[in-house]
């Protein structure tokens, strides 16, 4: 047995309970006998009388009934309101007597869990009164069932946390080392406590203790009953795993019973239910809020880009189906939008937008003449020039910052070199093109190392990623190199927090790979997986920091990875939801809340965003 149980409440395994044992015929009022003694410890089983073991394993549940019987094989008044108050939490015709449908329900299987009531009776849903502290929880699997596969296992349980996940900010894990929430299959008493011992086939199916504080160690923790016969199937060959987890995982979030006979969190199993209802969603979310949610900003797009103006307000830039650069702006920092205007032109691909060393926007953009063309703001967050030409003939512009404020901007040339033009003087005029050789098959990125100098990574003629570097701040510029590795796409480089450099790839298996500095400005480490099944990846710093990766997902979701501490390590995988077509790209907003964009599946911009600074999302 897992180590995890070994700590469960010794005093509660030393004195074990009877097993659930459901009353098999009517009773009422005045009757006597073993029948009214069945109902008793039912009752009491399922927190309606005191109830030692469940007080120690469940530190906020609080019995129906504040006395217990002066005779459990009496049917007394007390036991008549215990039955009433029974009925009223699951849905029955309040009687007090423990009629056919009484009987009936209780032979049903259910959730081992007790069931909140007091006397002025259930809520429809029920919060429980503990939550996650954070909004991303991690999941185990300490062993799974012979009745089915591992695989069918893993599917039952993530598809019951997509579920909640959906509807609430929550985000869910695997961590296979050892999760927040630790699910497992077990037999008879398996060391949580005798009120929770397994008590064979039909009776009682699971039960998942609420998050921390309840359940000391194991909270959180899932068990199901192995005696079970477990089934995925549709109809079910057996009792259906994704409809008792769906439940189960509402206790482990912090729900309790529900009255509605339709819900998940009724007690009761009935078959197959494998979709929340509107009482569960609004129990979860009266304990969690929200999802975060996607906001349209309108427009038929393509390509967008964004930058931060000198103020902080984000804006962003797009071509639209005229070929002309539209841009849409924060109207205050952190704040809502204007809408959409056109700054004309007629430009092929993707904008570039950099910051000049006074502030002012500038955005670089490819002409029909296949030439670079720039516009750019007059003043600082003011308006905006014409458009003029810096001549050549390329695809593909990306600009960028000189340690000494000077924009550079690099491009594809005809002969598919790299080649690049520079301002001469901060906010001023432009160089001539020049070329730094090499072969390119994708969109250049580029970052300046701490110590100013720039550097650009491309993916080569091999599929490898290769980088080329200035050999000093705002200087020359070193020959080729390889960094190796096998690519799909625009490789995408981000900044640590202590000023190395890491570039992130889609690999030839669609996951997400990764390659670092091992200091500032220095050596590179090898290439390591990041894992998923990814696209098109962003990579913003969060206000403390940490690097987090946006990704279009195999679902055309946006997806996020992000380092669980600055220069650290990384999380696992986490859905924002959304559905696009193009971007994503992100932003940090003036107060350091992370803003990602995309092109819509209606081909307008949408947005997402972070509700507070390195925290959850809108």
């Amino acid at each position: 047995m897992s180590d995890e149980f070994d700590r469960a409440d010794s005093a509660a395994m030393m004195a074990p309970e009877p097993r659930h044992v459901a009353p098999q015929k009517a009773a009422a009022l005045g009757d006597e006998g073993d029948q009214v003694e069945q109902i008793y410890e039912y009752l009491r089983r399922f927190g309606y009388f005191p109830n030692q073991s469940l007080a120690r394993r469940y530190p906020q549940w609080r019995p129906a009934m504040a006395f217990e019987l002066a005779d459990p094989r009496v049917y007394d008044e007390q036991l008549k309101t215990a039955v009433s108050l029974f009925q009223k939490a699951n849905g029955l015709a309040v009687t007090g007597e423990v009629d056919d449908a009484t009987v009936g329900l209780m032979k049903r299987p259910r959730c081992g869990f007790p069931d909140i009531v007091t006397a002025d009776g259930p809520a429809e849903f029920t919060a429980q009164g503990n939550r996650w502290n954070s909004l991303n929880v991690t999941y185990s699997h300490t062993n799974t069932t012979p009745d089915l596969s591992a695989a069918d296992v893993r599917g039952a349980v993530r598809g019951a946390l997509d579920r909640w996940a959906a509807v609430t900010p929550l985000n869910f894990t695997e961590n296979p080392s050892g999760g927040d929430m630790r699910i497992g299959f077990f037999s008879g008493d398996h060391g949580d406590g005798a009120a929770n011992a397994f008590d064979g086939a039909g009776g009682v199916l699971a039960h998942c203790f609420y998050p921390p504080p309840n359940g000391g160690d194991i909270a959180g923790d899932c068990h199901f009953d192995e005696a079970e016969t477990w089934s995925v199937n549709l109809p079910p060959t057996g009792t259906d795993l994704p409809t008792v987890a769906l439940h189960e995982f509402g206790h482990g979030l912090g729900l309790a019973h529900s009255s509605v006979t339709s819900s998940v969190m009724y007690a009761f199993y009935g078959g197959p239910r494998r979709e929340l209802t509107d009482d569960d969603i609004a129990g979860i979310r009266s304990v969690y809020g929200t999802r975060f949610r996607w906001a349209s900003l309108s427009g038929i797009i393509l390509d967008p880009v964004t930058a931060s103006n000198a103020d902080g307000r984000l804006e962003v830039f797009a071509r639209g189906t005229d070929g002309a650069l539209w841009h849409i702006w924060q109207t205050a920092p952190n704040n809502g939008w204007s809408g959409w205007h056109s700054l004309g032109g007629v430009i092929q691909g993707a904008p570039s937008v950099g910051r000049n060393a006074d502030g002012r926007l500038e955005v670089f953009a490819r002409g029909t003449d296949g030439a670079l063309w720039h516009i750019w703001q007059t003043a600082p967050n003011g308006g905006w020039s014409g458009w003029a030409s810096l001549g050549g003939w390329i695809v593909n512009p990306l600009a960028s910052s000189n340690a000494d404020g000077r924009l550079e901007v690099f491009a594809q040339g005809a002969d598919g070199a790299l080649w690049h033009i520079w301002q001469t003087a901060p906010n001023n005029g432009w160089s001539g093109w020049a070329s730094l050789g090499g072969r390119l098959t994708t969109p250049v990125t580029t970052r300046r190392n701490r110590d100013g100098r720039l550097e650009v990574f491309v993916r080569g003629t091999d599929g490898a990623l290769w980088h080329i570097w200035q050999t000093a701040p705002n200087s020359g510029w070193s020959g080729w190199a390889s960094l190796g590795g096998r690519i799909i796409g625009t490789p995408v480089v981000g900044g640590n927090a202590d000023g190395r450099l890491e570039v992130f790839v889609r690999g030839t298996d669609n996951a997400l790979w990764h390659i670092w500095q091992t200091a500032p400005g220095n050596g590179w480490s090898g290439w390591a997986s990041l894992g998923g099944i990814i696209d098109m990846p962003a990579v913003p710093n969060n206000a403390d920091g940490r690097m987090e990766v946006f990704v279009r997902g195999a679902d055309n979701g946006l997806w996020h990875i992000w380092q669980t501490a600055p220069n650290g390590g990384w999380s696992g995988w986490a859905s924002l939801g959304g559905r696009f077509t193009g971007g994503p790209v992100a932003s940090r907003n003036a107060d350091g809340r992370l803003e990602v964009f995309v092109r819509g599946t209606d081909n307008a911009l949408w947005h997402t965003w972070q509700s507070a600074a390195n925290n959850g999302w809108s």
